[in-house]
């Protein structure tokens, strides 16, 4: 979002609002009185405050234990086709996470919860305060927008929070002192408030701004956010409903009747930086480093890639991801595997012996440069996806990163469309995006369960590293017998959620 830097910082002072915090709760006082009495003055004031509210997502406003490592490892530890890479090893916390052996203490659990209540805190004081704001101050148009991204993003917390933890506790106002202690709510009650605000939202908010606005909530992301929701409240035991799937196909249809956007034809460019808001991108985390002195800004390419490419080595793939990206053998319209495999990894093979593609070298070189041989890791498979063009001596990169794309929202309705038997339909949009992204020939799949082992297939070709395999594995109900094959020991009993953090266990009385 334009000038998000400017504004975090005077934003974060002058609204320094509740969260679940150790320290905050333990004063046992509301801090919203100031900002509400000297803040929110005109139009510009409630800007920034919007903007404060967009700065927490996905943890963004903590660099290393949030956004770079807590997000990475909690979400990309657990799925079936990750590894901890050569330094993952050497952080208890985070095998902790990848072995399921973490308690409700674990820093990332606390951590997590924290930054995406912040998050909640900080909308609802821009749906609150904007709405009391007078309208010599603010225009209707714009008090209308701002609410209506707000509830957006309130409704963005709220499921992610829920797709991450057991139960949560709902907040939908300003946070007072008579408020601190709330009971959880139950899985149905915290959907219900999350489909309610991404419906409201996706009635206010405008199909697009100017390209100097470009990364606030359009009415496209609230209802792909809508459709999105209403999938996985439909592989939710404790919450689903007949109709989710139906729910979901229309949202999902409405983005598709917006007319608005596009599948990339060229895959890898909307994640090494040269295709950043793509026609594809439907919401995208706006990165943009304002200087090479902005410490850290982003670093994921350094977690993810392994040091024979000049990354830190926090993660690689497993065997099972690469044998499953091969699966359908060389019969791209290049002649090679689906093209989305060369986007996502990176292991010893033609592609990458016959032509220098990584980097200007090839793997062999690579290899014996790191490691001394250029046998030394034929058995590691690392990821190439979010790797900038270079990476050589490159940090704190600008790289966007895509958080809903148009090729989730015609995935997730082909799904939603196979579960209510309108098969043909979603043979359709799967071949729409085998076409645009792996150059690949249609599919064979014709009954529903193909089409459904179809789409479990495409979305692994897709979305690595966009946080979708543990939860879909999850709301698929196959979590236990993935992890089974994959030999890990997590499972849906002990693992399909995190646990209430501690934190909030101490500090909130109706929480036990």
């Amino acid at each position: 979002m334009k000038n998000i830097l400017k504004y975090i910082a005077i934003i974060l002072f002058a609204t320094n609002l509740v969260s679940c915090d150790d320290d905050e709760f333990l004063t046992r006082e509301s801090k919203d009185q100031l900002s509400s009495n000297l803040f929110w003055r005109d139009a510009a004031d409630a800007k920034a405050a919007l903007t404060t509210a967009y700065s927490e997502l996905e943890a963004r406003q903590n660099f290393w234990d949030g956004w770079q490592e807590g997000r990475s490892v909690v979400e990309w530890y657990r799925s079936d086709y990750m590894l901890p890479g050569v330094d993952g090893n050497n952080y208890a916390h985070w095998m902790s996470m990848f072995n399921g052996t973490y308690t409700n203490g674990h820093t990332f659990i606390n951590l997590l919860w924290k930054l995406n209540y912040n998050g909640l805190n900080y909308a609802n004081q821009v749906i609150v305060n904007v709405d009391l704001m007078d309208d010599a101050d603010i225009s209707s148009a714009e008090k209308k927008q701002f609410i209506a991204e707000a509830t957006f993003l309130r409704a963005y917390y709220h499921f992610k929070l829920l797709t991450l933890y057991k139960q949560i506790v709902i907040r939908e106002g300003v946070v007072g002192e008579e408020d601190l202690d709330k009971a959880l709510s139950t899985r149905a009650e915290a959907w219900t408030v999350i489909l309610k605000d991404f419906e409201a939202a996706a009635a206010n908010l405008p199909v697009s701004y100017p390209a100097s606005e470009v990364g606030r909530a359009t009415k496209g992301a609230a209802l792909a956010y809508l459709g999105k929701a209403y999938l996985h409240k439909a592989g939710d035991t404790e919450a689903s409903e007949t109709d989710d799937y139906k729910n979901a196909a229309d949202a999902l249809n409405e983005v598709v009747k917006l007319a608005t956007y596009s599948l990339e034809g060229n895959y890898v460019s909307m994640f090494d930086g040269t295709n950043q808001n793509s026609s594809e991108s439907i919401f995208e985390i706006q990165i943009n480093s304002p200087s090479a002195d902005a410490y850290n800004r982003t670093n994921l390419h350094k977690f993810i890639a392994d040091p024979m490419y000049d990354g830190w080595g926090g993660l690689e793939a497993t065997q099972g991801l690469l044998t499953e990206m091969k699966s359908e053998g060389k019969i791209s319209t290049n002649s090679g595997y689906d093209e989305r495999l060369y986007a996502s990894l990176y292991y010893k093979g033609d592609y990458y012996n016959d032509n220098p593609n990584m980097q200007g070298y090839t793997w062999d070189f690579l290899s014996n440069y790191q490691y001394g041989s250029a046998n030394a890791v034929d058995n590691k498979v690392f990821l190439r996806k979010f790797i900038p063009k270079v990476t050589w001596g490159v940090y704190n990169d600008d790289l966007n990163v895509p958080l809903m794309r148009y090729a989730d929202v015609l995935l997730m309705r082909a799904e939603a469309l196979n579960e209510n038997s309108s098969t043909a339909e979603a043979i359709t949009l799967i071949n729409m995006v085998r076409a645009a992204h792996g150059k690949m020939p249609a599919t064979t799949a014709v009954s529903q369960s193909e089409v459904k082992n179809q789409i479990i297939h495409e979305r692994t070709m897709e979305f690595q590293l966009e946080s979708s395999r543990f939860f879909d594995l999850r709301r698929w109900g196959t979590l236990d017998a993935a992890m089974s094959t994959a030999g890990r020991t997590l499972n849906t009993a002990n693992n399909g959620y995190l646990p209430v953090p501690l934190s909030e266990i101490k500090n909130n009385s109706e929480v036990n």
